[in-house]
């Protein structure tokens, strides 16, 4: 059916329907400009503009400061964390990425994360150089800023859950890496990192920073 002839039969004069609004098809919504709500701006993550997306394998690794024993049994429940049961290693001793990704540094027990620049090894590190923990009594922690690029939180300072005897301290630090290089990696708490014992040095690792 026509559509005059529809409104005829519908009842509508000749002169009703010169005054009813045309049937056009609606406006398209104007395009939103790139990065004002666009879906460029879904990808812009700029917020300095000196980094791209990282992708893909190597945009991220994970390396464990510390780890709880099992054998023997632990039971950590309600807030249990005897020094003695905690692997003062890091697992594993080397992760890669590349230049902009990330590492994920997911710390059980009491350490304080330290990273220097390429080229530093553990006996570089001047280990007289300590600064005593905002809270007592701990062990004295490492202090040495040359070439540091990246230091911790204070594992002394997290709070003690009530009922409990232990910090809570376990927690994640995530660090990007911007530049290519193999970084030094260990735990700033003195005893941790070097042995008097066995005159080696244990706690720590490096990151692969690639181009």
């Amino acid at each position: 059916m026509k559509r005059r002839d529809f409104f005829k039969t519908a009842g509508i004069s000749s002169a009703a329907l010169v005054s009813l609004p045309a049937f056009a098809k609606p406006a398209p919504a104007p395009a939103k400009a790139a990065g004002h709500g666009g879906q460029d701006e879904e990808h812009d993550h700029g917020h300095g503009g000196d980094h791209d997306d990282i992708k893909g394998p190597l945009a991220n690794a994970t390396m464990a400061f510390g780890e709880w024993n099992t054998d023997p049994a632990l039971d950590r429940f309600p807030n249990n964390s005897p020094i003695t049961a905690n692997n003062h290693h890091l697992q594993p001793g080397e992760v890669t990425i590349k230049a902009g990704g990330s590492v994920s540094f997911i710390i059980s027990g009491f350490h304080l994360v330290l990273v220097y620049g390429p080229g530093t090894k553990p006996a570089d590190i001047n280990r007289a150089l300590t600064i005593p923990p905002s809270q007592q009594p701990v062990p004295p922690l490492i202090n040495d800023p040359a070439n540091r690029v990246y230091r911790g939180l204070d594992p002394s300072v997290f709070p003690v859950l009530a009922g409990g005897t232990a910090r809570l301290q376990d927690r994640i630090e995530v660090v990007r890496f911007p530049n290519p290089g193999r970084y030094l990696v260990m735990c700033g708490v003195l005893p941790h990192f070097f042995d008097v014992a066995s005159g080696e040095f244990i706690m720590f690792g490096y990151v692969r920073v690639l181009k």
